[in-house]
C-alpha cells in the first residue's frame, strides 16, 4: 500500500516539476522574443527587399590574421645561402 502512495506521490512530482520547468522555457522564450528591436516597419515587399539587402556595417576589425607576424623558420633559412664546410 506504502508503495502505491509513494509512487502517486513521486508521479505527482514530476508532473509539477515538468509543468515548471514548461512555464519557465516559455516565459524565457517569449522574454527572449520581446527584446528584439523591433524599429525598422515595412510596408510593401519593395521596402522589405530594400531593407534585406542592405549589409550590416561593422565596427571590428574582421581579419584576425592580418596583424600576425611572420615566424615562419623555412622562409629564414636556406642552406644555399651559406658555404658548404665540406669544400
Amino acid at each position: 500500500m506504502e508503495d502505491k502512495d509513494n509512487s502517486k506521490k513521486n508521479t505527482r512530482k514530476f508532473l509539477l516539476a515538468g509543468a515548471v520547468l514548461v512555464v519557465i522555457v516559455a516565459l524565457g522564450f517569449f522574454w527572449y522574443l520581446g527584446r528584439e528591436d523591433k524599429n525598422t516597419r515595412v510596408e510593401t515587399t519593395e521596402e522589405a527587399m530594400e531593407v534585406l539587402s542592405q549589409t550590416p556595417e561593422t565596427q571590428v576589425e574582421t581579419n584576425p590574421v592580418k596583424k600576425v607576424p611572420d615566424i615562419n623558420p623555412v622562409e629564414k633559412t636556406n642552406p644555399f645561402k651559406t658555404n658548404n664546410p665540406f669544400q
